[in-house]
Protein backbone atom coordinates (compact mmCIF):
# COMPACT_ATOMS: atom_id res chain seq x y z
CA UNK A 1 0.00 0.00 0.00
CA UNK A 2 1.15 3.61 -1.05
CA UNK A 3 2.88 5.38 2.10
CA UNK A 4 0.04 7.42 3.65
CA UNK A 5 -2.30 5.85 2.41
CA UNK A 6 -4.53 5.29 4.63
CA UNK A 7 -4.85 8.55 6.08
CA UNK A 8 -5.76 9.71 2.84
CA UNK A 9 -8.44 7.22 2.53
CA UNK A 10 -9.71 8.15 6.26
CA UNK A 11 -9.86 11.86 5.46
CA UNK A 12 -11.73 11.19 1.87
CA UNK A 13 -14.25 8.67 3.72
CA UNK A 14 -14.93 11.97 5.93
CA UNK A 15 -14.84 14.37 2.65
CA UNK A 16 -17.69 11.98 0.72
CA UNK A 17 -19.64 11.68 4.41
CA UNK A 18 -19.75 15.52 4.75
CA UNK A 19 -20.54 15.95 0.95
CA UNK A 20 -23.45 13.16 1.27
CA UNK A 21 -24.62 14.52 4.22
CA UNK A 22 -23.79 11.71 6.40
CA UNK A 23 -22.77 12.85 10.02
CA UNK A 24 -19.76 11.51 10.56
CA UNK A 25 -20.13 8.88 12.76
CA UNK A 26 -23.73 7.94 10.85
CA UNK A 27 -24.32 5.34 8.72
CA UNK A 28 -23.46 5.77 5.11
CA UNK A 29 -25.47 3.59 2.50
CA UNK A 30 -22.96 2.04 -0.07
CA UNK A 31 -26.03 1.81 -2.79
CA UNK A 32 -27.42 5.77 -1.85
CA UNK A 33 -23.55 6.17 -2.41
CA UNK A 34 -23.24 4.19 -5.73
CA UNK A 35 -26.22 6.28 -6.87
CA UNK A 36 -24.75 9.51 -6.10
CA UNK A 37 -21.26 8.29 -8.13
CA UNK A 38 -23.74 7.45 -11.07
CA UNK A 39 -22.96 3.83 -10.88
CA UNK A 40 -25.56 1.19 -11.76
CA UNK A 41 -26.17 -1.42 -9.83
CA UNK A 42 -27.16 -4.63 -11.99
CA UNK A 43 -29.54 -7.25 -10.79
CA UNK A 44 -28.13 -10.81 -10.75
CA UNK A 45 -31.40 -11.93 -11.34
CA UNK A 46 -32.44 -10.04 -14.78
CA UNK A 47 -29.52 -10.84 -16.06
CA UNK A 48 -30.77 -13.23 -18.51
CA UNK A 49 -28.35 -16.40 -17.10
CA UNK A 50 -29.04 -19.92 -18.08
CA UNK A 51 -30.69 -21.59 -14.78
CA UNK A 52 -26.97 -23.78 -14.96
CA UNK A 53 -25.27 -20.65 -14.93
CA UNK A 54 -27.50 -19.16 -11.74
CA UNK A 55 -26.64 -22.41 -10.15
CA UNK A 56 -22.86 -22.50 -10.51
CA UNK A 57 -22.74 -18.91 -9.72
CA UNK A 58 -24.65 -19.20 -6.49
CA UNK A 59 -24.61 -22.23 -5.62
CA UNK A 60 -21.88 -24.51 -6.31
CA UNK A 61 -19.16 -21.89 -7.01
CA UNK A 62 -21.05 -19.07 -4.97
CA UNK A 63 -17.53 -18.09 -2.68
CA UNK A 64 -15.45 -18.05 -5.85
CA UNK A 65 -16.86 -14.52 -6.71
CA UNK A 66 -18.44 -11.30 -4.55
CA UNK A 67 -18.72 -8.49 -6.86
CA UNK A 68 -18.20 -7.70 -10.47
CA UNK A 69 -17.20 -4.25 -11.88
CA UNK A 70 -18.20 -3.20 -15.92
CA UNK A 71 -17.08 -0.55 -17.50
CA UNK A 72 -18.99 0.00 -21.29
CA UNK A 73 -19.11 3.29 -22.86
CA UNK A 74 -18.41 5.45 -20.27
CA UNK A 75 -20.92 3.65 -18.02
CA UNK A 76 -20.33 1.72 -14.78
CA UNK A 77 -22.43 -1.09 -13.56
CA UNK A 78 -21.49 -3.44 -10.52
CA UNK A 79 -23.43 -6.99 -10.08
CA UNK A 80 -23.12 -8.51 -6.48
CA UNK A 81 -23.24 -11.67 -5.66
CA UNK A 82 -26.94 -12.52 -4.29
CA UNK A 83 -25.61 -15.73 -2.70
CA UNK A 84 -23.76 -13.79 -0.31
CA UNK A 85 -25.59 -11.83 3.23
CA UNK A 86 -26.14 -8.37 3.19
CA UNK A 87 -23.47 -7.65 5.45
CA UNK A 88 -20.81 -9.00 2.95
CA UNK A 89 -22.90 -7.28 -0.34
CA UNK A 90 -22.37 -3.67 1.22
CA UNK A 91 -18.32 -4.01 1.97
CA UNK A 92 -18.70 -6.04 -1.64
CA UNK A 93 -20.07 -2.99 -3.07
CA UNK A 94 -17.92 -0.06 -1.45
CA UNK A 95 -14.51 -2.34 -2.57
CA UNK A 96 -15.93 -2.43 -6.40
CA UNK A 97 -16.93 1.38 -5.47
CA UNK A 98 -13.24 2.47 -4.30
CA UNK A 99 -11.63 0.94 -7.13
CA UNK A 100 -13.37 3.11 -9.56
CA UNK A 101 -12.93 6.12 -7.19
CA UNK A 102 -9.03 5.65 -6.88
CA UNK A 103 -8.82 4.62 -10.28
CA UNK A 104 -7.38 1.00 -10.31
CA UNK A 105 -6.86 -0.44 -13.46
CA UNK A 106 -6.51 -4.48 -13.28
CA UNK A 107 -3.46 -6.27 -13.50
CA UNK A 108 -4.86 -8.42 -15.57
CA UNK A 109 -7.70 -9.44 -17.49
CA UNK A 110 -9.15 -12.66 -19.12
CA UNK A 111 -12.06 -12.93 -21.24
CA UNK A 112 -13.63 -16.41 -22.39
CA UNK A 113 -13.49 -17.24 -25.86
CA UNK A 114 -17.44 -16.24 -26.67
CA UNK A 115 -16.05 -12.75 -25.47
CA UNK A 116 -18.79 -12.36 -22.41
CA UNK A 117 -16.98 -13.71 -19.44
CA UNK A 118 -14.37 -11.02 -18.15
CA UNK A 119 -12.20 -12.02 -14.90
CA UNK A 120 -9.87 -9.32 -13.98
CA UNK A 121 -7.22 -8.97 -11.16
CA UNK A 122 -6.10 -6.09 -9.15
CA UNK A 123 -2.42 -5.70 -7.58
CA UNK A 124 -2.03 -6.75 -4.02
CA UNK A 125 -1.67 -3.05 -3.25
CA UNK A 126 -5.11 -2.39 -4.94
CA UNK A 127 -7.07 -4.65 -3.04
CA UNK A 128 -5.83 -3.52 0.05
CA UNK A 129 -6.23 -0.12 -1.04
CA UNK A 130 -9.49 -0.88 -1.71
CA UNK A 131 -10.55 -3.15 1.44
CA UNK A 132 -8.96 0.14 3.09
CA UNK A 133 -10.96 2.59 1.69
CA UNK A 134 -14.23 0.81 1.96
CA UNK A 135 -13.20 0.08 5.78
CA UNK A 136 -12.89 4.15 6.17
CA UNK A 137 -16.31 4.82 4.02
CA UNK A 138 -18.63 2.24 5.80
CA UNK A 139 -16.79 2.36 9.81
CA UNK A 140 -15.11 5.23 10.03
CA UNK A 141 -12.64 5.57 12.90
CA UNK A 142 -14.35 8.63 14.39
CA UNK A 143 -17.41 5.93 14.88
CA UNK A 144 -15.92 3.26 15.93
CA UNK A 145 -13.80 5.33 18.79
CA UNK A 146 -17.22 7.25 20.00
CA UNK A 147 -19.32 3.62 19.84
CA UNK A 148 -16.19 1.44 21.27
CA UNK A 149 -15.30 3.73 23.75
CA UNK A 150 -19.11 3.32 24.98
CA UNK A 151 -18.71 -0.33 25.63
CA UNK A 152 -20.32 -1.38 22.12
CA UNK A 153 -19.23 -4.68 20.96
CA UNK A 154 -18.00 -4.97 17.66
CA UNK A 155 -21.30 -7.05 16.88
CA UNK A 156 -23.37 -4.65 17.98
CA UNK A 157 -21.65 -1.67 15.50
CA UNK A 158 -21.51 -4.22 13.16
CA UNK A 159 -25.37 -4.29 12.84
CA UNK A 160 -25.39 -0.82 13.63
CA UNK A 161 -23.44 -0.07 9.95
CA UNK A 162 -25.23 -3.13 8.13
CA UNK A 163 -21.64 -4.65 8.49
CA UNK A 164 -20.18 -8.36 9.37
CA UNK A 165 -18.51 -8.38 12.75
CA UNK A 166 -15.75 -9.83 11.29
CA UNK A 167 -15.27 -6.12 9.06
CA UNK A 168 -15.65 -4.26 12.40
CA UNK A 169 -13.16 -6.37 14.43
CA UNK A 170 -10.90 -6.05 11.46
CA UNK A 171 -11.31 -1.93 11.63
CA UNK A 172 -10.89 -1.79 15.37
CA UNK A 173 -7.27 -3.78 15.17
CA UNK A 174 -6.22 -2.15 12.58
CA UNK A 175 -7.27 1.22 13.14
CA UNK A 176 -5.25 1.07 16.67
CA UNK A 177 -8.60 1.34 18.45
CA UNK A 178 -8.51 -1.61 20.40
CA UNK A 179 -5.06 -0.73 21.84
CA UNK A 180 -6.05 3.18 22.31
CA UNK A 181 -8.66 2.03 24.36
CA UNK A 182 -6.65 -0.45 26.47
CA UNK A 183 -3.57 2.10 27.20
CA UNK A 184 -6.95 4.70 28.17
CA UNK A 185 -8.19 2.11 30.61
CA UNK A 186 -4.64 1.29 32.06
Amino acid sequence: MRRGFKTQAEKSAAEARKMLGVHRIGKLDPWAYADHLNVILLDFHELGLSDATVRQLTKVDGDSWSAMTLEEAGLRSIVLNPAHAATRQANDLMHELSHLELGHTPARVDVSGSGLFLLSNYSEDQEQEADWRAGAMLLPRDALWHHRSRAMSAEEIGRLYGVSKALCEWRLRTTGIEIQLKRRRA
